[in-house]
């Protein structure tokens, strides 16, 4: 059975990554268009979004990791950007993807490095995929993994949408030390209140660490109401 799973990469020559550096509140989300043989330089076609566009545009010229490059399509939030990527500049992952079974679902990458969805063939395969980046100069962090035919929480007991809250949590840096992201941030993602995003956030780990550490514990509650903190609280119906 095939296997989805989630990467963050760092400390390599990313694409694009100097000039995110210029604007370091951007996000850029990439499709990869495919070059005319495995020697030529790669077409990349990435929407950027959340950030400044002009000092972006800016530090365009002068990223090593790129050549030409245009922007082709402006939404006002968002724009989309068709660059050439300088394979002798980038440390690129296609090799090795082809070299394990993997494909690439998504990346999306930050001036902090890049979060990858991939689905390789199995669990072995996700090791060596590991092993392998971390030879050609990244420091990877699996962030999750689980078999394609699961949603990627019904196994431990979760909602649909406790799942998506809390692999978009865990994306966003929110169960770091310090915490990258706040409640207020994340809740605008879910279109949700703070206080519903958190007890939903509660609920999905408290389910997580009763199927792997633990027997689920019963609701406490403590001031004006309120669950205390990772143990569970009102039912989310959602």
């Amino acid at each position: 059975m095939s296997l989805i799973a989630e990467l963050r990469l760092a400390d390599a020559w990313l694409v694009l990554r100097p000039s995110l550096e210029a604007a370091p509140e951007m996000t850029l989300k990439r499709e990869w268009a495919t070059a005319a043989d495995r020697t030529s330089d790669p077409m990349l076609f990435v929407w950027a979004s959340g950030g400044d566009f002009e000092a972006f545009e800016a530090a365009l010229p002068d990223d090593p990791t790129i050549g030409e490059h245009e922007c082709i399509d402006d939404r006002g939030d968002r724009r989309l950007y068709q660059v050439t990527v300088n394979r002798e500049i980038t440390t690129n992952p296609a090799p090795i993807e082809r070299e394990t079974g993997a494909s690439r679902l998504s990346i999306e990458t930050t001036v902090d490095g890049a979060v990858l969805e991939l689905r390789l063939p199995n669990r072995e395969a996700l090791t060596e995929y590991i092993s392998r980046l971390r030879e050609n100069g990244f420091t990877v962090d699996l962030l999750r993994a689980h078999d394609a035919d699961d949603a990627g929480g019904s196994e431990y007991g979760l909602s649909e949408k406790q799942a998506a809250a809390v692999r978009e949590a865990l994306r966003a840096g929110y169960f770091e030390v310090p915490r990258e992201t706040d409640l207020g941030t994340l809740s605008e993602e879910f279109d949700i209140s703070e206080q519903a995003l958190s007890e939903r956030l509660r609920r999905g780990v408290s389910s997580v660490l009763a199927s792997t550490v633990g027997e689920p514990t019963e609701p406490q509650v403590g001031p004006v109401g309120e669950p205390v903190p990772g143990t569970g609280g009102a039912a989310d119906d959602e």
